[in-house]
């Protein structure tokens, strides 16, 4: 596949493209090719964009639907953009305009839902880059997302299915037990790992195939075979899981609008940097990755933690956009 020729449009049709933008798979190709070809960042940044905007289901239509829309892409952004007292165009608020004709239709050609079915169809709720949200899900659970994070939910819930919730991303979540006229279960869905929960409150780490939870109060069961206490972490990644001491502090300053390390590699912040705020972050030397870093800053401001980092450790950091080089 010869992706340099490719345009926002063919990036956000590519089935590889979006499993990484979407899941975290194929992550080790596209964080190598995607440095090797800075002339592309624009393109893949609002190719990037346009998937998560559009959040394509590749379960429920089939691939020449996806070539139908995709087509459509391309010729709303080849269509001509008028201007106006000598203005240059517009191009971003152009293209925000091509993605939702593109959402629109896409959302028309799955299914052929009725209305009837819409209704009771799932909800998704999703954060961008550097944005949080909390949510009260129908039971009256309270839900907070965590950035770069997308959670969905049936919109009508009733007492004979399982209360659930599919999760991509991280989130915290405080569980109502038990609500009267609902089914007493609640479970977050994820591919390798389902929880169920006993009326408790938890935060749960999904991206790069790898799940992190945190217990804080309550109890939950894992997998339907791991109990777990509060103050328990366990880490699954395919195929196997373990029981981690974590400091809560660290796993949830990001419900309170912090970041906060301790004696965390550096590699491991440039990932959760990456994750939150859509930064590319690139280290000259290898040795570099394995430098600790204790520090902790505001969640609206994440060039004072870059700025500490190159500080502590006496780096020199470049930054052209959202890549950003540590030497």
């Amino acid at each position: 596949m010869n992706y340099s020729e490719f345009e926002a449009a063919d990036f956000a049709g590519d089935a590889s493209f979006r499993a990484w933008v979407l899941e975290g798979t194929n992550a080790a190709f596209w964080e190598s090719w995607i440095p090797a070809h800075p002339e592309k960042e624009t393109v893949v940044q609002e190719a990037r964009a346009l998937v998560l905007a559009l959040r394509f289901r590749t379960n429920e239509i089939s691939q020449g639907e996806m070539e139908s829309v995709k087509n459509r892409i391309d010729q709303l952004l080849d269509e001509p953009v008028i201007k106006k007292n000598n203005e240059r165009p517009r191009r971003q608020w152009y293209y925000a305009m091509a993605a939702a004709a593109a959402a629109l239709l896409l959302f028309a050609g799955i299914r052929y839902l009725s209305r009837e079915e819409v209704l009771v169809g799932n909800m998704i709720v999703q954060t961008g880059f550097g944005e949080t949200k909390t949510l009260q899900l129908p039971d009256g659970s309270v839900v907070q997302l965590n950035a770069n994070s997308s959670i969905s939910y049936p919109r009508k819930w009733t007492k004979e299915n399982v209360r659930a919730v599919t999760l991509n991303g991280e989130a915290y979540f405080n569980v109502s037990k038990s609500p009267a006229g609902l089914h007493p279960k609640f479970r977050v869905l994820m591919p390798q790992v389902t929880i169920e929960v006993k009326g408790t409150a938890f935060n749960v780490y999904h991206r790069h195939e790898q799940v992190k939870v945190l217990l804080e109060e309550g109890k939950i069961i894992v997998n339907d075979s791991l109990d777990m206490k509060p103050g328990d972490m366990m880490y699954f990644t395919p195929g196997q899981h373990q029981r981690l001491q974590a400091d809560p502090a660290v796993l949830t300053a990001w419900k309170q609008h912090r970041l906060l390390f301790r004696d965390t590699p550096l590699i491991n912040v440039a990932q959760q940097l990456e994750d939150i705020y859509g930064y590319r972050i690139q280290f000259r030397d290898r040795k570099m990755e394995g430098l600790l870093f204790t520090g902790s800053g505001p969640a609206d401001d994440p060039a004072m933690l870059l700025k500490a980092m190159a500080t502590v450790h006496q780096l020199k950091m470049k930054q052209n956009n959202s890549v950003i080089i540590f030497e």
